[in-house]
């Protein structure tokens, strides 16, 4: 999901954590480290996932600093996952047990061996299959410590936050309404728990 381009919906987070002196020598390498890598097509791999330029999904090499749009650091988090079909895995299936029983004089199939044919034929059929990639901005401004991805499920962002700590050594917290209201009262110096009266308005909206 785009942030870069018109609307989008996103996920607020501040990062939790004190930023390396050195991060313009430390981040490049690891950004380049957790970059996307595609998947090996004679693999068995069904995801894969990094870091792509946020202008360019299919640019991973991140040979300068063009994920650095001072004072933020911008990116993609690619996710590229294959499957295969339900239904083209139960044909291909009942065609292999087919074959076998033609092949043997099998009136049946035991139960172990169909399952033995059925991994076969996911593994083959896995490497035939094409990924599907997706993408979600990421923009985390260095001086605020906020960050915004741009997805709102909760299972991608879970995953994202695990890999941004992998990659970086830094904790993802999740910004709600009542937190950030918290946060901007105590930089303006006043007692975070003012919000604790707030109640909502029963008032009739004309």
């Amino acid at each position: 999901m785009g942030l870069m381009y018109g609307s989008g919906s996103f996920t607020r987070y501040l990062v939790d954590g004190a930023i390396p002196e050195d991060y313009l020598e430390e981040f490049p390498k690891r950004i380049s480290r957790f970059a996307f890598r595609n998947i090996d097509p004679s693999s068995e791999q069904e995801r894969s996932f990094g870091w792509v330029n946020i202008m360019d999904m299919f640019d991973s090499r991140f040979r300068g600093m063009e994920f650095l749009k001072e004072p933020c650091i911008a990116m993609s988090w690619r996710v590229d996952v294959r499957k295969v079909p339900s239904k083209a895995l139960k044909q291909a299936c009942r065609e292999a047990e087919e074959k076998i029983k033609e092949a043997e004089g099998l009136e049946y199939i035991a139960k172990g061996r169909r399952q033995e044919i059925r991994d076969t034929m996911q593994r083959e059929l896995i490497r035939r299959a094409i990924p599907r990639s997706r993408t979600h901005d990421m923009i985390w401004n260095l001086r605020t410590s906020m960050l915004l991805f741009g997805s709102t499920s909760n299972s991608i962002s879970d995953e994202f936050a695990q890999f941004f700590s992998e990659c970086f050594g830094l904790q993802l917290k999740v910004i709600f309404p009542y937190s950030n209201a918290a946060r901007l009262l105590e930089k303006e110096g006043m007692d975070p728990t003012l919000l604790e009266s707030l109640y909502p308005s029963l008032a009739e909206v004309k």
